[in-house]
């Protein structure tokens, strides 16, 4: 019995990002403590200020914003308003205006017209700025995939930038975005009314890392599990945490992916598999959960491919080190044939063969074409890509019987750890 609420605690821990990053609330130096702090600033000084989130799938972006919000709102329940918009929903401007205006009104206690053109829906939206502000309450938009909103003409960040230039509008506007380069790919004029703030997620530190362990797996004196238990619970993760082998799992999983959620799976798999009978965690759970987290679908795949595919696979991932953004199937055999020509291998093959190799990797869906905008021209010019990461290609040259010497020579994984 003790076994499975203990479970059931730890699952449901796992499950709400709030709870996984309400760790690192403590810290100063971290980006919930920024975030909040700018927010709050903004609020208590009644500015204007924009913000981007960048950093990987993963990293906790949009847990931490949820988790700012949600302390501000239970702190100033009548001091802020939050308009949601994702890019990958609302990347239309007249969508996004019409989408904004749906949830100011829901907010506020407003009739929404679905009649209103979408000059309508900006002058609302420019309105409600005003009115908020002389009521000193901000209006917070967070965008989602905020680089999806950069596409066409803007001008919905425009509209809602520009807006913001006045003295008695009063928002905050939070970007997210996976992309590094989400600002470079704003107007001139968009950019010129964006604060240039940026707060980067990057990987956590080891003592981030042991500081969500502890946070996660050790168990409460007062949630009604025998005082015994719960000791020899903790004693037993604590062990767990200190034995060497059980680092140099964490090691690889880290290095495989070092995301926040990435590192909440490989814990979860780890909970999922507790023996109910000793109620306790192992490091064979552990082990087990890592095996799980770095299966690569995609390296079986490459045990079955030919030495040509081969060639033609590193040749990609060489031109994509070389950061090459755009490439076809010529680019690729002129860089095939120079490493031919260099090293003098046997493995020459004709511009035919190699083209069937080529289209048997997008049928694959080793490869792909990067868009549709190409899709009138013939294969050995429509612009390619990777569909496989670095990673997998290593493992892939390294699990294969097949593979030359002189690949894994041209493939130096440590460059991409």
């Amino acid at each position: 019995m003790d076994a499975e609420k203990a479970l059931a605690l730890l699952r449901s821990r796992l499950c709400d990002p709030n709870y996984v990053h309400a760790t690192f609330k403590s810290s100063e130096e971290s980006n919930y403590c920024k975030l909040k702090v700018l927010i709050m600033n903004s609020i208590s000084d009644a500015c204007n200020n924009s913000i981007l989130l960048l950093g990987p799938r993963g990293s906790g972006k949009v847990a931490i914003v949820d988790l700012v919000l949600e302390d501000l709102k239970t702190q100033l329940p009548d001091s802020i308003s939050v308009i949601r918009l994702n890019g990958l929903l609302h990347s239309d401007d007249n969508f996004a205006l019409k989408e904004i205006a749906r949830q100011l009104c829901l907010d506020h206690q407003l009739l929404f017209s679905k009649m209103a053109s979408s000059d309508d829906n900006a002058g609302f939206m420019i309105d409600m700025l005003k009115e908020c502000g002389l009521s000193h309450k901000s209006i917070i938009f967070v965008l989602d995939e905020f680089d999806l909103f950069a596409q066409g003409k803007q001008r919905l960040l425009y509209s809602l930038l520009d807006a913001m230039q006045t003295v008695t509008s009063q928002a905050v506007v939070i970007g997210v975005s996976c992309r590094l380069d989400a600002d470079k790919l704003l107007e001139k004029r968009v950019r010129s009314r964006f604060s240039h703030r940026k707060l980067l997620f990057v990987p956590p530190s080891r003592e981030d890392v042991r500081r969500l362990l502890e946070h996660i797996l050790y168990l409460p004196k007062d949630i009604g599990l025998l005082s015994e238990y719960v000791a020899e619970f903790n004693s037993k993760i604590q062990d767990i945490l200190n034995d060497k082998k059980f680092q140099e799992i964490l090691d690889s999983v880290l290095i495989f992916n070092g995301t926040i959620s990435n590192l909440v799976q490989f814990i979860f798999r780890a909970v999922a598999s507790l023996n109910l009978e000793s109620g306790l965690l192992s490091l064979e759970n552990f082990k087990d959960s890592q095996i799980c987290c770095q299966r690569q679908p995609k390296t079986h795949i490459l045990q079955d491919v030919s030495i040509l595919e081969l060639y033609i696979l590193v040749c990609m991932n060489r031109l994509e080190c070389k950061e090459q953004n755009s490439y076809n199937f010529n680019s690729v055999m002129k860089e095939y044939k120079a490493i031919h020509e260099a090293y003098k291998t046997s493995d020459n093959y004709g511009d035919t063969v190699c083209l069937r190799a080529f289209e048997h990797l997008l049928e694959r869906e080793l490869i792909g074409f990067v868009d549709n905008k190409g899709r009138n021209l013939s294969i050995e010019l429509q612009p390619v890509k990777l569909l496989i990461s670095p990673h997998e290609l290593y493992l892939g040259l390294k699990s294969s019987s097949s593979c030359p010497a002189i690949l894994q020579k041209l493939f130096d994984h440590e460059s991409f750890r």
